[in-house]
């Protein structure tokens, strides 16, 4: 893994990169029961089973590196701000006085002439930032849990003034595709009630909520709605160890290639596929059912 040189040790910069950041990550000592915003939105059940302190998959090591990108990306953010004299803070803790056991710690504050506006920095994948022919983005943003976060940062931050509504700033870890910067309008009366669900599963530990229920998903360029899981349960890491939940699919409805006729096959429930396709006003559907 290493050579010596000269006396001296040459290391390669995997090694360089294992024991001198991975290494040293410092796994911060906290209440278990501690519910934080980033929670709000997410499955209820996995915030039970990590309050709970539950098994799960262990953090690869891929992930490590992928978090300690987007802290430089959004330092680096941070650092251009204070260059240009428009940093106002930093990684700022939120005090969350009317909730029992909560905390926060947002990104950016930043200076737009005498006004205050939050800024939640997020990375992803490149393509997740890619454009159609139209110049719209291919999938939607902001997405709605980020929404919520910074929705809770700005009914709790202390601003010293006037504030703007504040900004999700999209980067993507690749660097392929540029920036997308997404305001925000802040709902808070809805999100609050999500915190005071999560307070609910708190108080209701050591039971569990159930899981998420499955989703309708368009298929095969719209032309087959499934029932699935959520996409949630595929990235979670309970899941397979402390939760099992069931990832079968099932065909609800398939509209034929040739003559565009749709079927509603006999799994389907008539009553959830009815206000899914009210909800997207699928007229094609709508006359079937």
């Amino acid at each position: 893994m290493s050579s010596v040189t000269g006396g001296g040790t040459v290391h390669t910069l995997a090694d360089l990169y294992d024991k001198y950041i991975v290494a040293t990550t410092i796994e911060k000592e906290r209440d278990p029961k501690r519910l934080f915003v980033t929670d709000v939105g997410k499955c209820p059940r996995q915030v039970a089973l990590r309050m709970m302190q539950a098994d799960r998959k262990p953090v690869l090591p891929q992930q490590r590196a992928m978090w300690d990108l987007a802290e430089y990306i959004e330092e680096t953010l941070m650092k251009a701000l204070d260059v240009a004299g428009e940093l106002a803070e930093y990684q700022a803790p939120i005090d969350i006085t009317d909730h029992e056991n909560w905390g926060g710690r947002l990104d950016i504050v930043r200076w737009v002439g005498d006004k205050e506006q939050i800024i939640e920095v997020k990375t992803e994948r490149s393509n997740s930032l890619k454009r159609n022919a139209d110049g719209a983005l291919a999938y939607e943003h902001p997405k709605p849990n980020h929404v919520y976060q910074a929705s809770v940062y700005d009914a709790y931050f202390d601003y010293r003034g006037e504030h703007l509504d504040p900004v999700i700033w999209y980067a993507a870890r690749g660097g392929s595709n540029p920036p997308v910067e997404c305001p925000v309008i802040p709902n808070f009366p809805p999100i609050k009630l999500m915190m005071d669900e999560l307070d609910a599963v708190r108080d209701a530990l050591p039971e569990l909520p159930p899981p998420l229920s499955k989703q309708l998903k368009e298929t095969s360029y719209g032309r087959i709605i499934k029932r699935v899981a959520p996409w949630e349960c595929g990235y979670c890491d309970y899941a397979g160890i402390s939760c099992h939940p069931d990832l079968s699919e099932s065909v609800w409805a398939e509209q034929d290639k040739k003559t565009g006729n749709w079927t509603i096959k006999e799994s389907a429930d008539l009553d959830i596929l009815t206000a899914w396709a009210e909800e997207r006003a699928h007229e094609a559907l709508l006359f079937l059912l």
